[in-house]
């Protein structure tokens, strides 16, 4: 009786054979197989970098600023009493002394009239009493007191003509009478604001300086301010304060603008330019970016010998399409693809990549 195989048995036979072959196989190219390290080339992270040639470009410590007028000063009322007159208008330009507002005198003439009256009477009786003593007619004692009630005399003749004045709110000095803070009749007191006055000789752009840059900056370096409208201030530092504002660890700096030409107003928003003259300058994305372990900003490269190394950098100017940094010199190998998967200190398989390539990327 012919024996049957099923199909299944032939199919499992072939199977196992075929396991036998490569087991044999694989212990037969074994020894073919040296142990050895793996070269960099092998084991390290590829990169794409491009070489960046530096540009001169001017340098600058650029500050947040804003205009501020020489002087401004908010005059207080001195005396009690109602505002009968403003001869001017807010904006006018005033000259130091010119009367900007005016108090209700009231009964202070009359007071003033009185007081003299009473001066001229303790003169008279002080010259009188002095006469006697020169004859020996009083004594020391009465020449002290008519002296002293003379001099209270006076006083009163001196603050009477002091109320006075009060009454006439004049200029502290040349300038710009910009605001006022009382309406004609309202009944002022003592201490209260009455009008402000601006010293627009003089303008100056003012800002806070970073401690990282106060080392940059000295007095009487030239400097300029660039308004909103690209309009430009040029000028001198003037001022820089000798201690740091205790909140925000800043420095306080003024310009004082020498070209007032263009109309100035106190508060206006300025950007402050001091130069540091050229340095080198490379025109990157500003995706590139890190940030630095002390919290600056920096760039990862590549060394001769392919170690990632991170080169800090400070902006100097932006544009639409990237940001000029400086901080390195010379030429530099910048990582444009992948440096967000590689540390300070690997050792990358560096690739060069043209402009093209890395656009693309």
């Amino acid at each position: 009786m012919p024996i049957q195989i099923n199909r299944s048995h032939v199919i499992a036979i072939l199977i196992a054979l075929l396991l036998v072959v490569w087991v044999v196989s694989g212990d037969a190219a074994e020894p073919d197989v040296a142990d050895r390290p793996l070269n960099n080339q092998e084991t390290s992270f590829k990169v794409g970098y491009e070489v960046f040639v530096p540009t001169q470009k001017a340098s600058n410590v650029r500050i947040s600023a804003h205009i501020s007028a020489n002087r401004s000063v908010d005059v207080v009322a001195e005396i009690n009493g109602k505002v009968t007159a403003l001869p001017l208008k807010r904006g006018a330009h005033v000259n130091q002394g010119d009367t900007i507002l005016e108090v209700d005198q009231r009964d202070i003439p009359a007071k003033l009239k009185q007081a003299k009256a009473r001066l001229e009477q303790r003169q008279l009786e002080t010259a009188s009493v002095r006469n006697l003593y020169e004859r020996g007619l009083t004594n020391q004692s009465a020449i002290a007191s008519a002296e002293a009630e003379l001099a209270e005399a006076e006083a009163i003749v001196t603050r009477a003509r002091l109320d006075l004045e009060a009454t006439q709110v004049k200029a502290p000095f040349s300038g710009v009478y910009d605001q006022r803070f009382v309406e004609l009749g309202e009944y002022a007191s003592v201490g209260q604001t009455l009008v402000r006055v601006i010293d627009n000789a003089t303008m100056l752009v003012k800002g806070s300086v970073s401690e990282n840059n106060i080392q940059q900056i000295r007095k009487g370096t030239e400097a300029y301010a660039i308004l909103p409208d690209e309009g430009r201030l040029d000028g001198s530092i003037r001022f820089i304060a000798s201690s740091a504002d205790p909140k925000t660890r800043t420095y306080a700096i003024e310009m004082e603008v020498s070209n007032t030409a263009v109309p100035l107003f106190d508060g206006q928003t300025v950007t402050l330019f001091v130069p540091q003259g050229m340095v080198d300058a490379y025109f990157v994305s500003s995706s590139l970016l890190i940030i630095t372990e002390n919290g600056g900003l920096g760039l990862k490269v590549i060394t001769a010998d392919d170690i990632v190394a991170v080169e800090p950098v400070s902006i100097l100017s932006a544009e639409t399409n990237g940001i000029w940094i400086q901080g390195p010199t010379g030429e530099q190998r910048i990582i444009t693809v992948g440096q967000g998967f590689v540390k300070v200190g690997d050792h990358v398989n560096a690739v060069l990549l043209h402009k093209e390539e890395a656009s693309q990327s």
